[in-house]
C-alpha cells in the first residue's frame, strides 16, 4: 500500500458545497463553458450543441479542440475576459477556474447562474433511464472507452464521455439516440457526487489528489457517499480483493457485482447466490502477441467461454471485466461480446504506439500515479518477452492482429522510460513509491516536474526522483525540456528496444522529437514506420 508523505499544512477535507441548482435544461437556450478546451468541459459543449443550444466559451489558447468546437458552431473566445460574457442563461466552469476569473466575475454582477462542471453533467445524466458512472483511482479512461465500444457496437447507441480521444466516435464525446449515458467519474474534489448515476463502477481505491484529500480515510469516506447514492434499482459493479474498496459492498443501496482476476483455487467451487448479487472471475489467464491476454470468463463460476483483450496489459484484465459486467447487465448477449472484445485496440495516450525508428519502437502512456506506472511497464516487459519474432506465428489465432505493433526487425530487450511526474504535491507526497516504480524500467529520464493547477511549493524538485532511481539501480538522468529529454533517451536506446514517454502532462509532444533524435543517428536508415501522432 502506498504510504504518502506527511503534509502538516494540509487543511482537512471539505465536500464541495453544492447550491440548488435547475433540474433541467428547461428555459435554458445559451450556455457559456469558461475553460472551453479541456477535455471534459469540451464533451459538455458538443451535448449542448446536439441539442440545439447557443454555446459559447473561452481558453486560454487555441486548440484543435476549441476549433473543432468553432466548427460545429460554437462562439470560442481565447483568453479570459469579462467582455466575453454576453447574456447568457447559465455560466459553467471548470475545476481549473478561480473564483476571481473575470468572466466568473461578470456573471456575478449580472446575475448570471454559475455551476461547476460536474453539477452541468448531472443535469444531463438525469436525461437517461440508465446513466452509467465509471469510478475508481485507475483504469476510467480504458474502462470508459472499452464500455463505451461494447455498447454502441453492441446496439445500444450510448451518449459517450470520455477522458481522452476516442478515434471509433471522431473525439472525446458522442450524442446517442438510446437510453444509455455513460462517463468517467473523478472523485477529486468529490465531482462525482454530483452525478446521479442508475450504475456506479469502483474500480480500485488508491492515494491520489493529495492536494485534495488529507489521506486514505477522506478518499474512502467520498467513495463510500458516491455508493451510498446509487438507487435501490441500481448497480454497483466493485473488485473482490482490493482492499481499500471492499468495504463498499455493505455501503451499497442496490445489487453488487464483484469481478477478480486469477482467484484462488478455493473460490473457484459452484457458488449459489440468492441476494441477485453476482460473481464475475477470470480465470486460466494466457498472454498473447501483443502484450495482450486471453482468459476464461466464469459467473457465479459457471464458465462462460473464452476471451481475448485486444490492448495489452494484464491490468486491462480487471478493466474489462468490469465493462463486460455492465454489458451483460444492459442486454448485450456473451457470444457478441466475445467478439467486440477484441476489437477495441485502445485510446489515445493508453499504450499508444507511435511508430518505429532506427529499429525502436516508441510507445506514449497517460501512467502519472506509481500504480499506473508500475502496471504500465509490467505491460511494456510482457510485450518484450512475449512478442514473436518477424515471421513467427500469431498464438490463439488472430484476433489480437491489431494491438500495437512492435519493431519488427529485432528481438526487443530494454525499456527507456521518459517520466513527466505531475502535480508537486503529487510527486512530494509518493516520491519513494514513484521511485520504486520507475526502477522497473531499464533506463529513466525525468524531466520537469508538470505542475498542472499548483504553484512550486519547494518542496520537491524532479532531481530528487532521479536520485531515487539511481539509488535503486536503474540508470536515470534528469532533462528539464522534451528536447533535451529526447535526444538523451534516442542515445540510449538500441536497435530492439522501447522508448515510453509517460505522464498526464503534455509529455508526448516529446515523440517527434524522439524519432527525430533517433534518425539523426542513423542518417542512412530506411524510410520510417511512423503510424500516428
Amino acid at each position: 500500500m502506498l504510504t504518502p508523505t506527511p503534509n502538516h499544512n494540509k487543511v482537512s477535507l471539505a465536500m464541495p458545497e453544492v447550491h440548488e441548482l435547475p433540474a433541467t435544461l428547461e428555459g435554458v437556450t445559451h450556455v457559456h463553458l469558461v475553460g472551453i478546451g479541456g477535455i471534459g468541459m469540451s464533451g459538455l459543449a458538443h451535448l449542448l450543441l446536439k441539442q440545439g443550444l447557443q454555446v459559447s466559451g473561452s481558453d486560454r489558447s487555441d486548440s484543435p479542440i476549441t476549433r473543432r468546437l468553432a466548427a460545429e458552431g460554437a462562439r470560442i473566445f481565447t483568453g479570459h475576459h469579462a467582455a466575453n460574457l454576453q447574456q447568457p442563461d447559465w455560466l459553467v466552469y471548470s475545476a481549473a477556474i478561480p473564483a476571481d476569473n473575470p468572466e466568473r466575475a461578470a456573471a456575478r454582477e449580472k446575475g448570471i447562474l454559475q455551476m461547476d462542471r460536474a453539477a452541468l453533467l448531472g443535469i444531463l445524466m438525469k436525461q437517461y433511464p440508465h446513466s452509467i458512472s465509471v469510478a475508481g483511482s485507475h483504469g476510467k479512461t480504458t474502462t470508459t472507452a472499452l464500455l463505451a465500444m461494447l455498447l454502441e457496437w453492441g446496439g445500444l447507441d450510448p451518449t459517450i464521455l470520455v477522458g481522452g480521444e476516442l478515434d471509433a466516435i471522431g473525439g472525446n464525446v458522442k450524442a446517442g439516440g438510446g437510453s444509455v449515458m455513460l462517463t468517467e467519474a473523478c472523485e477529486y474534489q468529490g465531482s462525482f457526487l454530483r452525478f446521479p448515476a442508475r450504475i456506479g463502477l469502483v474500480l480500485n481505491i488508491d492515494l491520489d489528489h493529495l492536494d485534495y484529500f488529507p489521506d486514505l480515510a477522506a478518499i474512502q469516506a467520498v467513495f463510500r457517499q458516491f455508493v451510498r447514492q446509487l438507487p435501490s434499482d441500481g448497480l454497483l459493479v466493485m473488485p473482490a480483493n482490493d482492499t481499500n474498496s471492499q468495504f463498499l459492498a455493505q455501503e451499497a443501496p442496490c445489487r453488487v457485482i464483484t469481478i477478480e482476476v486469477d482467484p484462488p483455487p478455493n473460490e473457484l467451487a459452484p457458488l449459489a447466490l440468492s441476494d441477485g448479487s453476482q460473481q464475475l472471475q477470470a480465470v486460466a489467464l494466457a498472454p498473447l502477441p501483443g502484450g495482450c491476454w486471453s482468459f476464461s470468463l466464469l459467473k457465479n463460476r459457471t464458465d462462460l467461454g473464452r476471451f481475448h483483450l485486444g490492448i495489452p496489459g494484464k491490468h486491462n484484465v480487471h478493466n474489462a471485466l468490469a465493462a463486460l459486467a455492465v454489458a451483460l447487465e444492459l442486454g448485450v448477449e456473451i457470444h457478441r461480446l466475445q467478439e467486440l472484445l477484441p476489437r477495441f485496440t485502445g485510446i489515445h495516450r493508453r499504450f499508444e504506439t507511435h511508430g518505429h525508428w532506427a529499429g525502436v519502437t516508441v510507445v506514449d502512456d497517460y501512467a502519472h500515479h506509481p500504480a499506473e506506472i508500475t502496471a504500465t511497464l509490467a505491460a511494456a516487459r510482457t510485450l518484450l518477452e512475449e512478442a514473436p519474432l518477424a515471421g513467427a506465428p500469431l498464438a490463439e489465432a488472430s484476433l489480437t492482429a491489431t494491438a500495437p505493433p512492435l519493431c519488427p526487425d529485432t528481438t526487443h530487450h530494454r525499456i527507456v522510460c521518459i517520466f513527466q511526474p505531475h502535480t508537486y504535491t503529487r510527486t512530494h507526497a509518493l516520491l519513494h513509491d514513484f521511485a520504486q516504480a520507475l526502477a522497473l524500467a531499464d533506463v529513466v529520464v525525468v524531466t520537469e516536474i508538470y505542475a498542472a493547477r499548483e504553484p512550486d511549493n519547494g518542496l520537491v524538485h524532479s532531481r530528487d526522483l532521479v536520485d531515487l532511481v539511481s539509488a535503486r539501480g536503474t540508470h536515470a538522468s534528469y532533462c528539464p525540456d522534451y528536447q533535451a529529454a529526447a535526444r538523451t533517451a534516442a542515445a540510449a536506446a538500441e536497435p530492439g528496444d522501447l522508448i515510453i514517454t509517460m505522464g498526464a502532462g503534455p509529455v508526448n509532444e516529446a515523440v517527434p522529437l524522439i524519432s527525430e533524435a533517433l534518425l539523426d543517428r542513423t542518417p542512412n536508415a530506411d524510410t520510417p514506420d511512423p503510424l500516428s501522432y
